[in-house]
């Protein structure tokens, strides 16, 4: 079977996998029913009943000598419901993607499905359920079944959306597909991992925050692409060859797509470059002549994507067996008069694909107008250079779902910027150039709304097309196939998530009370408290969360229940919360109520089963806030083994550890931080302190410290959490860890790379590893960010003292001087080379000093001092002397030396170094003013340094005239007045 299944790409099981329909002769009717969209049709079939047996006996078993008034609040286990699937494995692989298909038509794509769970299961089972009569109503048995669910659904500690439809579906497709690996049915189908990572990437979207998928599953993937890969270099057909690509780019495409939802940008970055090179997709961004407006007279050049696929028609769509909703286009269109600038024109509408709204703005064009002409190219990407942008060539609609992730990437990926936005821009209207398929129309059209809604010109078109891509869901304009047939390479938001952009964007332009129907429609409780918040009206929101879990607030499933469902003596109580979503309800009230907090994130800890991720981290937050780092710590490692996908919670985790000097899981905290969100720069920086404080021996368990016992306890001694510590680091460190904190602080400065304390950090830790000429260039960037924060605040500039860490500069300064003795005169070119010693620093040593430092403290008497003793070494005496003079001068030879008058050990201080000057202007003055000068280097070595001497007596003879050594001074100006 196996060998069958890889025979050819065109074998049913590919194109189940491709959303295409079956055309070898092996596929079996129910194989065409899924791909066809009968969905119904498949799970009413004898094969679906023999699978929801199981399920309709453990609701049996779950109800049974329970009330029917208090039926309500059964959960039935479904978790421990097995299903037999050997002999059987294709019929139920069929009946699995039908399920889960039919969960996706109901929350994603539409239209409805007429088919319930509970009918469903009472068809397939009758003698599991009392007999009732066509009339009777199903609510309670389809409340039982959406709790348990929702509860079998819980993931990681986070709960699924309580009002998806028919989770049931999801749930007998994660049945299914389990069953089928468990008897090793993924030697015999191949694509069952690929199944499986769409089951659990649905699984993960209906949830309401991310969770981790399993690296099992994703190997499992892993191996699958790199068969595909091997299939396609061995396949002689060119035809052959392009369909294996093109199940490997989808595949590629999906499981970036779940990087992206775990926040792993990076691997899905590489993943789609991946997608885009096997499927033969070219794409470049570049620059085309073209008008924005409509009375721009001249082109100009604008960015546009340039974009070429292998095999344009490949997948396109197949003929539509629904009618053109011509008809409808033209009923929704809307009059010139309705006040709306944004319209729909059905002469512009294409057939099977959603409503596009025309911008009809009285400057702005539709689109970029483009000059019919070749796009300009730097010569990197010639290959493109003939396409014309204002006629670019049809993608291949895999292509378009690989740029619209793509371009989802680049939001990820990129600041928030108006060139970001550009750069989306020119991906979306490329895919929209050539509406080719339902879902992925829908993707490109949301995706333009989001970029709109920040234009005052365009945020009415944006509104209005959200409004309208909410409202066609439930509409029959294009066929169950097409919609389905590209979801799982798209990221399209669920109903209510869409319903729910459409309430935020409300918000950004003020319209409150929308945005707040909207919210308590979807019963999103969260943003309903914050709408509530944002009128003034805060009482109001702690009432309707105390209102829900009291029960006297009703959701809608709860409403329906208890208006259709009554006996003669009370009625059936409404279905109980999802333990999860009553655990974050208490959470909710906890953050509305500072004051009983802890206690009611307790509640929802207990409640939850110790499950409950938002529960730990909340408590985790709130005694980090008490500076109780132990108990932090403690909560904050207990909700990240839940749901470790949380980089704000690793970060608090990872400064709770460096508060109790616990070095080493603070490191193994931010290491996880760092993985999360690589550019987070204070991570970066504080796992650099980590690793500088931590042992040698320590490093092994870095990756493991966390698994350990969490409540070992240590004593909760300030660290110093901030990006510089006032305490020099620990010493103990040896050169690997430094070497690790080093390399650590170089990334901190691509993301922090204006912080002069993390400059501060790096060129300590620098020095300390011997990568000199580096703590050269963090010297420079310290003292240009230090002078221009000073430049824009009003306190007083502050001195070069408190600017430049003089023991590093002179540290620099030593390791030009004092070169190795192997290496002065030394022939070999290496010696030169050398960047941290000698010769290789120098360079880098005197572009500090010349460009850096003496410009901005021209009057600091060191900088002279050191910048003497660098020429020195090179043996440019005439420069060296100007600088000990001027050293002298700005020191305390200043006229504003006022102690040299004052007090007597500064002046014998300054004494010293004056007669220091003077020998030095003897013995030098004559030599070369530099190597290969024939020029003296100080000439007037005398006059200079008589002036010197008689202008120091001058200013302190009447203070000092009187002291022994005022003789010495007498004799040295006597001696400089003859020539010898």
């Amino acid at each position: 079977m196996a060998a069958f299944a890889w025979r050819q790409p065109w074998q049913v099981e590919w194109q189940l996998l491709r959303g295409a329909l079956p055309t070898d002769a092996d596929s079996s009717l129910l194989a065409y029913q899924v791909a066809s969209g009968e969905l119904e049709t498949v799970l009413r079939s004898p094969d679906a009943r023999r699978f929801l047996q199981p399920v309709a006996q453990c609701v049996q078993t779950a109800c049974q000598g329970v009330p029917v008034a208090e039926r309500a609040q059964v959960l039935v286990p479904l978790h421990q419901v097995s299903i037999n699937v050997s002999g059987h494995e294709w019929e139920a692989f069929c009946v699995a993607i039908a399920a889960l298909h039919a969960f996706v038509q109901l929350n994603w794509t539409g239209p409805d499905l007429t088919l319930r769970p509970a009918a469903l299961l009472r068809s397939a089972a009758p003698a599991c359920f009392e007999a009732c009569s066509l009339d009777d109503d199903e609510s309670l048995l389809e409340g039982i079944l959406c709790a348990s669910s929702l509860e079998y659904l819980t993931l990681h500690g986070e709960p699924a959306y309580h009002l998806c439809a028919a989770p049931l579906y999801l749930v007998l497709a994660l049945l299914l597909l389990e069953a089928l690996h468990h008897v090793h049915a993924g030697d015999t189908y191949p694509t069952l991992a690929l199944w499986c990572l769409r089951a659990r990437a649905v699984h993960m979207r209906i949830l309401d925050e991310p969770v981790a998928c399993e690296d099992e599953l994703l190997a499992q993937v892993d191996t699958l692409m790199d068969e595909l890969e091997a299939r396609s270099r061995s396949a002689n057909d060119p035809n052959v060859q392009y369909a294996w690509d093109n199940i490997r780019a989808r595949t590629m495409l999906e499981t970036a797509l779940m990087h992206q939802r775990m926040g792993q940008d990076r691997v899905a970055s590489e993943r789609l470059v991946q997608a885009a090179k096997a499927n033969g997709l070219e794409y470049e961004l570049s620059g085309a002549l073209g008008k924005r407006t409509k009375w721009q007279k001249a082109a100009k050049t604008q960015l546009v994507l340039l974009a070429e696929s292998r095999e344009a028609g490949a997948d396109k769509a197949e003929d539509h067996d629904t009618p053109a909703p011509s008809a409808a286009l033209a009923a929704l269109a809307q009059p010139e008069n309705s006040g709306w600038q944004a319209t729909v024109d059905p002469a512009k509408q294409v057939d099977h694909q959603p409503l596009t709204y025309s911008l009809n703005d009285d400057t702005l064009l539709e689109q970029t107008e483009f000059t019919s002409t070749q796009a300009s190219s730097n010569g990197a990407a010639h290959r493109l250079a003939y396409l014309d942008p204002a006629h670019p060539p049809a993608l291949a609609v895999t292509d378009q779902c690989t740029l619209l992730a793509l371009c989802l990437n680049i939001h990820n990926t990129q600041a928030s910027h108006g060139l970001t936005s550009e750069q989306m821009s020119a991906f979306v209207e490329r895919v929209m150039a050539h509406p080719q398929n339902w879902s992925v129309h829908t993707m490109a059209l949301l995706l333009r709304s989001r970029l709109e809604a920040k234009r005052t010109r365009t945020v009415e078109r944006s509104t209005l097309q959200l409004q309208a891509l909410v409202d066609q869901m439930p509409t029959n304009d294009s066929s169950v196939r097409e919609r389905l047939r590209f979801f799982h390479a798209l990221e399209l938001p669920a109903k209510w998530a869409m319903q729910a952009e459409l309430a935020h964007r409300f918000l950004t332009i003020g319209v409150l009370r929308s945005a707040l129907e909207v919210f308590e429609r979807v019963e999103m409780w969260e943003e309903v408290v914050h709408c509530l918040g944002l009128l003034g009206r805060q009482e109001e929101g702690k009432e309707v969360v105390r209102d829900l879990l009291a029960g006297h607030k009703l959701e809608a499933q709860a409403r329906v229940q208890e208006k259709r469902i009554a006996t003669s003596a009370s009625r059936v109580p409404h279905t109980q919360f999802v333990r999860a979503r009553l655990a974050k309800l208490w959470c909710l009230l906890g953050d509305m109520e500072p004051g009983q907090a802890e206690a009611h994130y307790l509640r929802a800890w207990d409640l939850s089963g110790s499950t409950s991720s938002r529960a730990a981290r909340s408590l985790g937050g709130y005694h980090f806030a008490l500076h109780a780092y132990a108990q932090a710590s403690v909560w904050l490692r207990r909700a990240m083994r839940i749901n470790a996908l949380y980089t704000r919670t690793w970060f608090m985790l990872g400064c709770s550890y460096m508060r109790l000097e616990r070095w080493l899981e603070a490191a193994a905290a931010f290491r996880q931080c760092t993985a999360l969100d690589e550019e987070n720069g204070e991570s970066w920086n504080n796992l650099a302190s980590c690793y500088l404080r931590m042992q040698d021996a320590q490093v092994p368990r870095l990756d493991t410290v966390l698994e350990e016992d969490e409540e070992a306890d240590a004593g909760a001694s300030d660290s110093g959490v901030s990006l510089l510590s006032d305490e020099a680091p620990a010493t103990g460190a040896g050169l690997e860890l430094r070497l690790l904190a080093h390399r650590a602080l170089g990334v901190a400065l691509k993301y922090q790379f204006e912080s002069w304390r993390v400059w501060t950090n790096y060129m300590v830790v620098s020095v300390d590893v011997g990568l000199l000429s580096e703590a050269a260039r963090a010297l420079a960037r310290i003292v240009e960010i230090r002078c221009r924060e000073s430049a824009q605040t009003t306190q007083p500039t502050q001195a070069a003292s408190d600017l430049i860490d003089m023991a590093v500069l002179n540290k620099l300064v030593d390791a030009v001087v004092r070169a190795p003795a192997d290496e002065e005169g030394a022939e070999a070119p290496d010696a030169l080379r050398r960047a941290n010693e000698g010769e290789g620093l120098r360079p880098v040593v005197e572009r500090l000093l010349v460009d850096t430092l003496l410009p901005r403290f021209s009057t600091e008497p060191a900088l002279w001092q050191v910048y003497a003793r660098l020429l020195f070494c090179q043996g440019r005496f005439g420069e060296m002397l100007k600088a000990r003079i001027q050293a002298f001068q700005c020191g305390l030879g200043s006229p504003d030396a006022v102690e040299v008058v004052t007090d007597r050990n500064t002046w014998l201080r300054a004494k010293d170094e004056l007669e220091e000057l003077c020998d030095l202007l003897s013995n030098l003055a004559g030599r070369p003013a530099s190597p290969g000068s024939t020029e003296e280097a100080l000439p007037d070595w005398r006059f200079r340094a008589r002036t010197l001497v008689r202008t120091f007596m001058a200013r302190t003879r009447d203070s000092f005239d009187t002291e022994p050594a005022w003789d010495e001074l007498t004799e040295l100006a006597a001696s400089l007045s003859h020539r010898s």
